[in-house]
């Protein structure tokens, strides 16, 4: 989007909100970051990091169900990348016997400080306790002070100005919020976002910046009238708001070498919305944060495929133990039916869509080198991003069975159990792994995995 775009939108959104002033909310939000780089090349991971997020917003509700929000934020991206050289084991010679640690590590680390003007529409609950969930696009300048301040002319003789980061960023920002009505004028709200950048700040591996966030806010709503005062006392309890958290079991399907691949164990945590149609029917839909994956343990040189050497490959092929880990950010759609009047079963059935965020192996190559006189064990640790071998996105079915009680007078305490199966083939770019056209890859991945969750049930209710 092109910064006369995003103005020229943000200055008519400014002025619809002040002609519409009772419905014009402004406010402040603070919270926490943990950066993100997304790759398209095969390399050591950037683990994610903790960084500031302080702005204001302005905020224009469109009746009980829209919302427009823009403002401005400081977001501050930390980014680290830790090398490990190190090897250890048994070494046996007919002339010495040790084991030995020697280990050596370094440590890369960057920060980007970005000034940000988001565009955000949202769907949105009514109510005193309500839910927002949307997106849109951001623009963001480049706020460093050695890239555009007093060290710019030291950076540009020593880098070049052509290897300098770019002063400008653009993307996109996916954010959902729980939201309580203090009273007529003040709200507070949680919310998170994810976001992902367009442009290139890691040349060496194509990385491009985004970030996972919290933010705690504070909202005040300058100009209330008596109509909004008598929606906000007569709102129904149509609509129910259902945070929860588990673990995720992956049992991912492949089509070749199935018995090579192990199950893993990960987490799942989001917000869903009910929406009730008639007595026993709703229909739900949200967004959550989910960890997938499997392992990998063989003889071979990649750590997130089986595939075994070939003949001349075959020379000191280390043993590989891996984690391949997958985080999805993931928007459910289905329908449920419900029975019973204090214990309440719901039965759901629906699809999902998955976008990928982050993507990465972790675990030891252990070689063994034989000698005449002996023989060496060195075992490597790597954690390295896949971005390049995943696709950014996954869908497929999903199934459900909850159970919940009337433990709180406000809200339902639930467990439940839920059954994802994908449809789409999760690898990417395979072709790349063909060893002078005598070996191809036609493998493919599917995620399956099975959740247990806990969580409450919160009807929208303004009493």
């Amino acid at each position: 989007m092109q910064p006369k775009i995003s103005t020229s939108v943000l200055f008519l959104l400014l002025i619809s909100s002040i002609v519409s002033g009772q419905n014009f909310i402004i406010g402040t939000e603070n919270g926490v970051n943990f950066s993100n780089v997304r790759k398209s090349t095969d390399n050591d991971r950037m683990a994610a990091q903790p960084g500031p997020v302080n702005g204001m917003f302005f905020k224009y509700l469109a009746g009980d169900w829209i919302a427009f929000e823009s403002g401005l934020d400081l977001a501050t991206l930390y980014f680290e990348k830790s090398f490990y050289y190190y090897y250890y084991g048994d070494s046996y010679y007919n002339y010495s016997s040790s084991i030995y640690q020697p280990s050596s590590s370094y440590v890369y680390q960057s920060k980007f400080n970005f000034l940000r003007i988001p565009l955000l529409m949202k769907l949105r609950t009514p109510g005193r306790l309500n839910f927002e969930i949307g997106g849109g696009p951001y623009y963001a300048f480049l706020v460093n002070d050695e890239y555009r301040g007093k060290d710019k002319d030291l950076y540009i003789e020593e880098y070049g100005k052509e290897n300098l980061p770019p002063l400008h960023d653009w993307g996109w920002i996916l954010t959902g919020s729980v939201n309580y009505n203090i009273d007529n004028r003040w709200k507070v709200f949680l919310s998170s976002r994810v976001t992902n950048g367009k442009k290139v700040y890691f040349d060496s591996d194509n990385g491009k910046v985004g970030s996972t966030e919290i933010l705690l806010g504070l909202g005040f709503n300058p100009f209330v009238s008596k109509e909004i005062q008598q929606k906000n006392e007569n709102t129904g309890t149509n609509v129910k708001i259902i945070p929860y958290s588990g673990v995720n079991f992956s049992r991912t399907k492949s089509t070749e070498n199935k018995s090579q691949y192990g199950n893993k164990t990960g987490f799942t945590s989001g917000v869903s919305l009910k929406f009730i149609l008639g007595e026993n029917f709703s229909l739900n839909t949200g967004a959550l944060y989910e960890r997938k994956g499997y392992s990998l343990n063989y003889e071979g040189n990649y750590n997130f495929i089986y595939r075994l050497p070939l003949a001349f490959e075959n020379q000191n092929v280390p043993a590989i133990h891996s984690d391949v880990r997958l985080d999805y950010l993931t928007f459910p759609f289905g329908f449920e039916i419900s029975a019973g009047k204090k214990l309440i079963s719901n039965l759901s059935f629906g699809v999902y869509y998955s976008l990928l965020q982050n993507v990465f192996a972790e675990g030891e190559k252990i070689n063994t080198n034989n000698y005449s006189d002996g023989y060496n064990i060195n075992r490597d640790y790597f954690n390295n991003s896949l971005d390049h071998w995943f696709k950014k996105s996954d869908a497929g079915f999903v199934f459900g069975y909850r159970l919940e009680y009337p433990f709180f007078q406000w809200g339902n305490v639930f467990i439940a159990v839920q059954q994802s199966f994908g449809v789409n083939n999760i690898y990417n770019n395979l072709d790349e792994l063909t060893i002078n056209n005598t070996y191809y890859l036609e493998d493919e991945m599917y995620n399956n995995s099975t959740s247990i969750l806990f969580g409450i049930v919160i009807p929208v209710s303004q009493n």
